[in-house]
């Protein structure tokens, strides 16, 4: 089969590799398509922490082969994968949890490919709002970045009962934010009006106007990963005497703190359409095209693309 392996910085190679088989209490999924996230991107750039490496966890297929105890599923039924394997056309997973990943999480047949992709994604917004900014209804809610991922912040802030806040310096994608569930949108943060700010772009010097931007008692959330640009400045008499909570959001929580309720969650919503993720996909490509796919994506030109596969 053919799959898109990261050998180092910069370094994706198309190359064919053996099938994977099945072992016990594992699926082998036939992958149909396999959303590109930022993190991807990231690590395409500045490189992982191991090689050859799979980049796409975002992943949907059908099953195609069972290993012994793989009880509870059939041949053709259609999966969710979120582990290191979607840029393949065949990819294995356990179906009991891992650490790092939740087993294959069971799909409608009807449920669009552009939808179905996202149910990680969107389990993430939904851990970051609910379990680490704590949102509760009525709050007023900032979500800095209305990039693919701070657009379905704003639709999980939205369902939370919040009042939300987009914060966006380009136009159309500020533009995009109402459809999200955002009440407002704008281009610079307003200073001290907040109860919870999440942070969705990975730029350091933005974390403490996000802080200066919280009420009394507010929380900053650290959504986005920064990369190997991780340090900045802060005025920590900012966090005392406003008693502020500044916290971090990674997947749907760092082991042994996961909240894979979320996963189903994130389904709900998606099966009942009450959040337009097909709206964020700007872009279709094949394996060949990651590298072209990533390039776009680093430069803001677009929003969402999926990896198609035969």
């Amino acid at each position: 089969m053919r799959a898109a392996m990261l050998h180092g910085p910069g370094d994706l190679r198309v190359q064919d590799v053996p099938v994977p088989l099945p072992g016990s209490r594992e699926l082998l999924i036939r992958l149909e398509a396999c959303g590109i996230c930022t993190t991807d991107v990231r690590k395409f750039t500045i490189g992982a922490d191991r090689y050859p490496m799979n980049l796409g966890h975002e992943w949907v297929g059908r099953v195609t082969g069972l290993g012994d105890g793989a009880d509870g599923w059939r041949i053709g039924d259609r999966a969710f994968g979120d582990t290191y394997a979607g840029y393949a056309e065949l990819a294995t997973i356990a179906i009991d949890p891992e650490p790092w990943s939740a087993g294959p999480i069971r799909l409608p047949d009807d449920l669009a490919l552009e939808r179905a992709v996202f149910v990680e994604p969107l389990a993430d917004c939904l851990h970051a709002v609910h379990d680490r900014a704590a949102v509760r209804p009525g709050e007023r809610v900032a979500v800095v970045g209305a990039g693919q991922m701070g657009l379905q912040l704003c639709a999980a802030a939205s369902s939370a009962g919040a009042h939300v806040t987009a914060v966006e310096p380009h136009d159309d994608r500020r533009g995009m934010a109402a459809a999200f569930g955002a009440d407002d949108a704008v281009d610079t943060l307003p200073v001290g009006s907040f109860d919870a700010v999440i942070l969705s772009v990975p730029v350091p010097e933005l974390v403490e106007p996000a802080l200066g931007a919280c009420a009394a008692g507010g929380r900053v959330v650290l959504f986005a990963g920064f990369g190997d640009a991780a340090r900045t400045e802060l005025d920590l008499n900012l966090i005392h005497y406003r008693e502020l909570v500044l916290t971090g959001s990674e997947w749907v929580g760092t082991p042994p703190n996961q909240r894979r309720d979320r996963y189903e969650q994130a389904l709900e919503l998606l099966v009942a359409g009450r959040v337009p993720v097909e709206r964020l996909v700007t872009a279709r490509c094949g394996l060949d095209d990651l590298p072209g796919a990533f390039a776009d994506l680093r430069e803001l030109r677009g929003l969402k693309t999926v990896l198609m596969l035969p």
